[in-house]
């Protein structure tokens, strides 16, 4: 297995374990949510301005959380093009110092 596949393995394993976990804190935030919906709507006292401010707080939450997924989505990609890049150009200075070395080689037993 060549360094490239393997560090294209360990990345995608990194990938699909914050994506697990994203999608866990997603489940986690829509109980919470659905509670706090339910506990909300109960409760005659609070006054209709608490109940929307704390349904808007919900909503930024959800915002930053989408952010920040993008965010991370962005990076990873911008990670792997780089990782691609990187390795493309070392195997290219290989090629290159191999090619030399034939030269080199090829001169001195003329």
């Amino acid at each position: 297995m060549d360094q490239k596949s393997m560090m294209k393995q360990a990345m995608d394993f990194q990938k699909e374990t914050i994506d697990n976990v994203y999608k866990g804190i997603i489940s986690v935030q829509e109980q919470a949510e659905k509670s706090l919906g339910f506990f909300l709507d109960r409760i005659p006292w609070i006054p209709e301005e608490s109940k929307n401010v704390i349904l808007e707080w919900g909503k930024m939450y959800k915002k930053g959380r989408d952010d920040f997924k993008k965010a991370f989505d962005d990076g990873y990609d911008k990670m792997e093009s780089y990782l691609v890049a990187a390795h493309e150009h070392v195997a290219q200075q290989a090629r290159s110092a191999a090619s030399e070395t034939r030269k080199t080689q090829s001169k001195a037993s003329q």
